[in-house]
């Protein structure tokens, strides 16, 4: 069960975590911008996995250092980076190569999957409103993913891009509630570098024709994907994930998807569809359904 931390100013609460999880939905949401800016300036998927990590893992190698008695959740947090880097180069090679709708919504049905792999692997049990709220996101994909429409070559893509959801699915359930609480900058630093030890090798073996930006747009999308839609979603979560119900974790990121949908449609010029407004609108609804909070082991006030 989590830990519910709450920062007060007299009575009235400042911050608590489900703010910083929903302020993470929403930076995590652009990553299908820049990615697809970096697609047109002629960067490949392994590069822009590459991009998407390596700046926030070259900043914070600073805080690798780990007290023995920390290795083993070190260990731990590296093994999730090292998965979710094989998911996240899955992920936009699918961004690459399939429809964008089609992609941005297999990667958003992660909050189903949550609720799937907390029930079987983490012996949480979702609540009936949980389980509502997932199967109206699973309706939502369900409208926009339309499996005829993609050709027998493409179902590879289609596979690895489902790793995404299902790697996202497993952090949210773990890091909601970590074996061992270790600084958030510490678990960042061991995340990232699991990301760069899959991400580095698949680039160099990719021999990719482009490394460089070439225009201002491409170096202000490597800065906007690492730092906007990487690093700091990251610390948001981290931050916020432990301090809130893992219901509540999965489900407000489903917010990241109406970003992804709508940056795509206002700056890049993209049509949405009548089942694509539909999937939003479901996954809006889904977001307002209440979750009910973890019974919290302990709760701290601080002020």
């Amino acid at each position: 069960m989590s830990t519910t931390l709450i920062i007060k100013s007299g009575n009235k609460p400042i911050i608590n975590g489900q703010h910083f999880v929903l302020m993470a939905a929403f930076f995590y949401g652009l990553n299908p911008f820049f990615a697809q800016l970096l697609f047109k300036e002629g960067f490949t998927a392994e590069m822009v996995s590459l991009y998407r990590f390596i700046l926030p893992a070259l900043f914070f190698t600073f805080f690798l250092r780990t007290p023995q008695a920390h290795w083993s959740e070190a260990f731990r947090t590296l093994l999730l980076g090292i998965a979710s880097g094989i998911s996240i180069f899955g992920y936009f090679h699918a961004l690459d190569t399939l429809p964008a709708a089609t992609a941005i919504l297999i990667y958003y049905t992660y909050p189903v999957f949550s609720v799937l792999i907390g029930w079987a692997v983490f012996k949480r049990r979702p609540t009936q409103n949980a389980w509502v709220a997932a199967a109206l996101i699973a309706i939502a994909a369900s409208l926009t993913v339309r499996p005829e429409t993609l050709s027998a070559d493409l179902l590879l893509s289609v596979v690895g891009c489902f790793l995404a959801p299902l790697m996202v699915a497993t952090q949210v359930q773990y890091l909601s509630n970590p074996r061992r609480p270790i600084p958030t900058m510490n678990r960042m630093a061991w995340i990232t570098s699991g990301h760069i030890i899959v991400l580095l090798p698949i680039a160099i073996w990719s021999a990719p024709v482009q490394v460089l930006p070439v225009s201002l747009t491409g170096a202000l999308s490597i800065l906007g994907i690492a730092l906007l839609a990487a690093a700091i979603p990251q610390i948001l979560f981290m931050l916020g994930a432990p301090r809130s119900s893992v219901d509540k974790n999965a489900l407000m990121g489903s917010l990241e998807f109406v970003v992804a949908l709508l940056t795509g449609a206002v700056l890049l010029g993209e049509n949405i569809d009548r089942l694509e407004m539909a999937a939003m609108l479901l996954i809006v609804l889904a977001l307002f359904i209440k979750q009910v909070e973890n019974k919290p082991a302990a709760a701290v006030v601080v002020g």
